[in-house]
């Protein structure tokens, strides 16, 4: 999930160097340029806002960890009453 997280930075940097590179110099852009640089900026919208909602999901996941651990700590608890109880009903307990 990281790796995709970079690229998204990195193709929402590409998107921006390219903005830049096109934009510069002295003559007027045309319109199939305009086009391209609205096109570019979309895709650098929707890039950015996936990295937003990928790293708000990150941070939900993160949130969930110490409960679920938790969880997992009362489930080997249980496991172990439980391993205890059979080993006294296999001994005709």
């Amino acid at each position: 999930m990281r790796k995709n997280l970079t690229r998204l930075v990195f193709l929402g940097a590409g998107i921006g160097l390219m903005l830049f590179s096109i934009s510069c110099g002295p003559k007027m852009a045309s319109q199939e340029t305009l086009s391209q640089i609205q096109e570019c900026q979309a895709a650098y919208e929707a890039a950015q806002k996936k990295v937003d909602d990928l790293q708000n999901q990150i941070s939900q996941l993160e949130n969930q960890i110490p409960a679920l651990e938790k969880q997992l700590a009362d489930l080997e608890a249980e496991r172990d009453s439980l391993k205890g109880v059979l080993n006294i009903l296999e001994q005709g307990y």
